[in-house]
């Protein structure tokens, strides 16, 4: 065991020898106290001895080899934990001294370290810390010190200990040191160690996320309006949370991320409902029947911040397609209609009266025949317009449209303009104009 009650205090042994320099000669001078009785147990109060080998970790024992329960628990927690950063046991004494104080209101609550409560059980895993409310039973668990290379041995580890305590019939909670945070929110995507993955939870406040979810009122994908990348698209959405704690040394500020599982394989990812948001410890550790872990009012705000944008996603997407169909159409356009919109400027009303025959579209269509010809015959130019243009067919005893004056006229307006210009009369017959 690492503990011992050393001057009326608690001792730490391997905390203790990370801060000398020589460690030998320290080591020394804590054998000769221990052998002096100077270390006691801080559960059964017996005298301990320290072990110094070569082969084994420095450690006190019971003399004879006689450990009491809850040492020998101590030691098997101590196994387990070992693997994690010294900011563990800071942010483990912060969350035990927190619930401790809601402990003295609440009489129905119990809290105490893991080992401690379960010893006489003698359990193969311990949680940090054990939490009993009424009949509930809450395992709290802090995880440090994650990197790529430790990653698939933890899941293992992760996932053992997390049935473990189900089978106990816990409810389990991990909080997870911030450094191992990593969420690029302009993606909306949380990058996720696997054993992250494994211990997200999923409360009541993902329970509601889930129904707004499934609920909102769009045509496509949740993922492609946000232009997230994934690989396939969920039936239904799988919201769960994770908490990052980060300690100071006065306090722990606890961090809320809600995502939607997305990605179960290397590499690991999620879509991230949001930024999340921080919460203090009393308010994050607040028990009624359960740990909160969420503050209501924010949750309901963010909800409801997350239906805005989508459906302003879906307007900007909306707007966006109309915008290229337009581009389109414009693209299409003959360079005659570009120029018709860059040089013909609608009739005012006193002008269209000038050509009773010919409606806009009609002059639209003779701008374009202009752009479109080197040389303008208004009496073929007429049979265009009734042929493939829906111009009035209604024709004098002559044979000719009564739409040909019209057009004459419409053509000397052009000329008058300096689109064309009149190159000679045949008579009553035709009129021949060619471009400028």
């Amino acid at each position: 065991m690492q503990e011992a009650l050393y001057e009326g205090r608690l001792f730490y042994l391997k905390a203790y020898l990370d801060t000398v320099e020589d460690r030998k000669a320290e080591l020394g001078k804590l054998k000769k106290r221990a052998d002096k009785g100077a270390f006691q147990c801080p559960y059964c109060n017996d005298a301990l001895i320290l072990k110094a080998g070569d082969i084994r970790e420095k450690h006190f024992s019971h003399r004879y080899s006689r450990s009491c329960e809850i040492s020998e628990a101590s030691e098997i927690y101590y196994q387990q934990t070992k693997r994690e950063s010294k900011s563990h046991s800071v942010m483990k004494e912060i969350i035990y001294d927190e619930l401790k104080n809601q402990e003295k209101i609440n009489e129905d609550m119990l809290v105490d370290y893991g080992y401690i409560a379960k010893a006489k059980e003698k359990w193969r895993y311990y949680p940090d810390i054990i939490v009993k409310n009424g009949d509930d039973e809450i395992a709290i668990t802090i995880l440090t010190n994650v990197t790529a290379n430790k990653d698939e041995k933890l899941v293992k580890q992760v996932r053992e200990r997390n049935r473990y305590y189900k089978n106990k019939g816990m409810h389990t909670i991990w909080f997870v040191e911030n450094a191992e945070m990593s969420i690029d929110i302009d993606h909306h995507v949380i990058h996720l160690w696997e054993a992250e993955l494994d211990i997200a939870i999923k409360t009541k406040e993902d329970l509601e996320w889930e129904n707004v979810l499934n609920h909102l009122p769009i045509e496509e994908s949740l993922f492609k309006l946000f232009d997230y990348h994934h690989r396939k698209t969920p039936e239904k959405f799988d919201v769960r949370s994770l908490y990052y704690v980060h300690s100071t040394e006065t306090e722990i500020v606890f961090t809320v991320h809600r995502f939607i599982v997305d990605q179960m394989e290397y590499p690991f990812r999620a879509f991230a409902l949001n930024e999340g948001y921080q919460m203090s410890m009393s308010k994050a550790l607040l028990t009624k029947k359960t740990i909160q872990l969420s503050d209501p009012e924010v949750e309901e705000k963010n909800r409801k911040l997350f239906k805005e944008i989508a459906r302003q996603k879906v307007l900007e997407k909306k707007s966006r397609k109309e915008t290229v169909i337009r581009e389109q159409q414009q693209a299409s356009y003959t360079p005659t209609q570009t120029a018709r919109k860059s040089s013909f400027q609608k009739l005012s009303s006193s002008e269209q009266e000038m050509f009773p025959l010919l409606d806009e579209l009609l002059q639209n269509s003779i701008f374009d025949y202009v752009q479109s010809a080197s040389i303008i015959s208004a009496k073929e130019l007429s049979v265009y317009l009734v042929d493939k243009c829906n111009a009035p067919n209604e024709t004098f005893s002559t044979g000719r449209y009564k739409i040909y004056g019209d057009v004459c006229k419409f053509l000397d307006y052009l000329a008058k303009q300096g689109i064309i210009q009149l190159l000679r009369k045949d008579g009553v017959n035709d009129r021949v104009y060619g471009r400028c």
